[in-house]
């Protein structure tokens, strides 16, 4: 009989997949005990922690991720503060190493615990994971090579660290302590693994093996759960291997449309994600993450140094690169103030060397993947034929086919303007995070504002209104916004005639089965009785 556990959401999804520690490990072979130490081999242990945490940095920064680098890196510098070592060695003389660097550990992850700020107290938890990684290193302790195939990792603590270290394996997460501000957290929430915190020792003492099921979105982790309550959570993992069985099969609705799912992604890491979990390709690769800390608009080398270790891994599959998308929630210091009052397209045209640095970069970086060029907050013609323009110029420099440029759809003013945008635009991606927002008259940063608001009869509409102003103009049109990964709003999209969806990579599998549990005609049906009068578009 199953057993459930409550647990605290700090990155939503759901999954399931064989439980497994990295941290049982017996110290190894010939190591000296703890106990007999030295302050210099102490020293050694932080300055070791912070090389590895330094060289996964380094990797991390190299393949585009740079608020993954930069989380590392901030580890790193805690390992490296002498204080905390210095400390260390002074309590040698009352306490074993290890025991000396638990304490140390102990008093300094308190007093950070102890400030005001909810991101400042989440800080503690790295101080802890560093901490934990040089009591290891003393004691001689290494964490195990994971087993194959995908894995729930448990932990008294899960560490960004641990998550960057094991993303390739990793399905979910399960950490006793944490929160949703902590680093792990924001790792998770950027990978798209479901991770609950607030696990008790029963749930982490789980054997290696047991079949969980991490359901992030219900609060709750079940250890061997029924075919029916994976199924309700994860519909393509009722079974186990299901998942992997189905990836082979068509992407198809009861009623017989083909729909093709697409990965949303932002690093190399996210790509080989995607593509491990049988992505058809990419909906949407976005390029200001990498750029958010830069001083002036991103050079040409800058901008291949950040593209080249993803299109390298996406290489033979149709990729959607989208322009920089500098906005509110996302503005660099150099345009600090600026992204309130002008639209991040506007200014981007108003710096053609910019612009061009960029499209050079992505014609050069992506002659081995099947290119389209994707052009944020649209608001005219006008700006459209101004970034073809360019783009056919650097087309000519790099001696490739001119791509196909679209558009996204993120304002009820640009869904207004489909028929007018449709002779500049080659297809149009519907961006229903800001298309959401936007018709709801709601921050973008609004608590209260999640991928099922999508749902929302206005909202709807509008889309409703795009998919129909883009099948007149001839112009296939796809969604990218988190709501394509909404149970409750997928089948709505695809009862509005959407065909193409991009989620994150994470939500592939789930994405896929909700297609294939879906009837088009009944969605369609739907949709039109919750717009009133107006039918929604059925197909057969």
């Amino acid at each position: 009989m199953s057993s459930a556990y409550a647990v605290r959401t700090a990155s939503p999804g759901a999954a399931v997949a064989a439980a497994w520690s990295p941290r049982r490990a017996a110290p190894r072979a010939g190591t000296a005990a703890a106990t007999s130490a030295s302050p210099e081999q102490v020293r050694s242990a932080f300055a070791a922690t912070a090389a590895e945490l330094e060289e996964m940095a380094a990797r991390h920064r190299a393949e585009n991720a740079t608020a993954y680098a930069d989380i590392l890196d901030t580890e790193a510098l805690i390992a490296r503060d002498p204080a905390f070592a210095d400390e260390v060695v002074a309590r040698l003389g009352e306490l074993d190493a290890e025991s000396a660097v638990e304490r140390v550990t102990e008093r300094l992850a308190a007093t950070m615990a102890a400030l005001d700020s909810e991101e400042l107290r989440e800080r503690a938890g790295d101080i802890r994971q560093v901490g934990r990684a040089v009591a290891d290193r003393l004691a001689g302790r290494l964490d195990r090579p994971p087993p194959d195939g995908a894995v729930v990792l448990l932990a008294e603590e899960v560490g960004a660290p641990d998550l960057l270290r094991y993303a390739e394996q990793v399905a979910a997460a399960v950490s006793g302590l944490g929160g949703p501000s902590s680093h792990a957290a924001i790792v998770a929430r950027s990978l798209g693994i479901p991770f609950v915190v607030g696990a008790p020792d029963e749930l982490l003492d789980a054997a290696d093996g047991l079949r969980l099921l991490v359901d992030a979105d219900a609060g709750e982790v079940v250890l061997d759960p029924s075919a029916d309550r994976a199924a309700r959570a994860v519909p393509a993992a009722a079974e186990p291997g299901a998942v992997q069985a189905l990836r082979s099969l068509p992407t198809r609705t009861t009623d017989g449309v083909d729909v093709s799912v697409l990965a949303n992604v932002a690093s190399a890491v996210e790509a080989r994600r995607a593509v491990a979990a049988g992505a058809a390709g990419v909906g949407l690769l976005r390029t200001e993450l990498v750029h958010l800390a830069a001083s002036d608009w991103p050079s040409r080398a800058e901008h291949e140094r950040a593209l080249r270790p993803v299109l390298e891994v996406l290489a033979g599959r149709p990729v959607t690169v989208r322009l920089l998308d500098f906005t509110n929630d996302k503005t660099p210091p150099f345009l600090s103030g600026r992204t309130s009052t002008t639209s991040s397209l506007d200014l981007l045209l108003a710096e053609p060397g910019a612009l061009d640095a960029q499209l050079d970069a992505v014609l050069d970086t992506a002659r081995d993947v099947d290119l389209r060029l994707l052009v944020p907050m649209v608001a005219t013609r006008e700006q459209l034929v101004a970034v073809r323009r360019h783009a056919a110029a650097a087309a000519a420099r790099a001696g490739v086919g001119v791509p196909l440029v679209g558009a996204m759809l993120e304002t009820p003013a640009a869904v207004e303007a489909v028929a007018l945008l449709a002779a500049a635009a080659d297809f149009f991606s519907l961006g229903t995070n800001d298309l959401t927002v936007a018709t709801l008259g709601v921050g973008r940063t609004d608590d209260s504002v999640g991928p099922a608001q999508t749902a929302h009869a206005d909202v709807l509409r509008l889309i409703e209104d795009a998919v129909l102003a883009a099948g007149a103009a001839g112009r296939p049109i796809s969604v990218c916004g988190d709501a394509a990964a909404d149970p409750g709003v997928l089948p709505l999209l695809l009862g509005a005639g959407l065909t193409v969806v991009s989620v994150a990579p994470s939500r592939l599998d789930q994405v896929r089965a909700l297609v294939r549990a879906t009837s088009v005609a009944s969605a369609g049906q739907r949709l039109a009785g919750l717009l009133g009068a107006r039918a929604g578009v059925s197909g057969g």
